[in-house]
């Protein structure tokens, strides 16, 4: 297992490696390479994965990672708390179901 956005954030990995890895692992995994669920397999717990899942930027979530996850939403600022979802992603910023 690797954890690719620690990778990032300690500039071991650019974003663009990070994204031919993640090709790779999830390569393997389809093939029956490896066993396990892809988001632990890449070090991602379950809120950093759903969010790339919306497409989300792996920079722009390393950094969230090293300084904590927006606590209200990006277009009507309401609050927000990423561990209870009723969220998406939208241009790498969170914004609540609502705002959809």
């Amino acid at each position: 297992m690797r954890d690719i956005l620690a990778e990032i954030i300690t500039k071991d990995i650019t974003g663009d490696q990070a994204y031919e890895l993640i090709n790779t692992v999830v390569g393997k995994f389809h093939d029956g390479e490896l066993d396990g669920e892809l988001n632990f397999l890449l070090g991602m717990d379950n809120f950093e994965w759903a969010a790339f899942c919306h497409a989300m930027d792996l920079e722009v979530l390393a950094e969230w990672r090293r300084t904590g996850w927006p606590d209200v939403c990006s277009f009507c600022h309401s609050n927000l708390n990423f561990r209870e979802y009723g969220w998406t992603i939208q241009d790498d910023r969170l914004r609540c179901l609502n705002c959809l």
